[in-house]
């Protein structure tokens, strides 16, 4: 969301993770799709593996809509677990040691390893789609999404 418009507010009612903005491999960034790689808290229960459709949250407040990446990068040959949050309609700009909070909305598909980095970069595309639709809700019911 643009910071002229109006923010939801959030509820800390609400199911919300946050994590530390760390150094990645600056893979999502080649791709054209760079991300926040997020080190959450120890003992931290996130999400089940799998790209999911969310509400994130900087440190300024201002909610962005965002798909969330959680597990391994099979198709870079990654086994490693990862947190990356990809904040739609976002200026880039150095987030690193900043916190973002992050609600998922919907699970979007399982990982899956692609047979090549276009094939990676169509999903992306087509994660980022789905959650515009899915989170693309009229402006009087966007504090009923964050709170449901």
């Amino acid at each position: 969301m643009k910071s002229d418009q109006p923010q939801p507010k959030v509820n800390k009612a609400d199911t919300w993770l946050t994590g530390l903005v760390i150094k990645g491999d600056g893979r999502g960034r080649t791709l054209g799709w760079p991300t926040a790689n997020l080190k959450l808290d120890s003992g931290t229960q996130r999400p089940a593996d799998g790209v999911y459709a969310a509400w994130a949250t900087l440190a300024d407040g201002v909610v962005h809509q965002a798909a969330v990446h959680v597990g391994p990068r099979p198709t870079v040959a990654d086994p490693t677990t990862t947190v990356e949050v990809l904040l739609l309609d976002f200026a880039d700009r150095d987030l690193y040691g900043e916190l973002i909070s992050f609600r998922v909305v919907r699970r979007l598909r399982d990982i899956k390893k692609f047979d090549d980095l276009d094939q990676l970069k169509q999903a992306i595309l087509t994660d980022c789609q789905q959650t515009r639709e899915i989170l693309g809700i009229k402006k009087g019911q966007l504090q009923t999404d964050l709170n449901s």
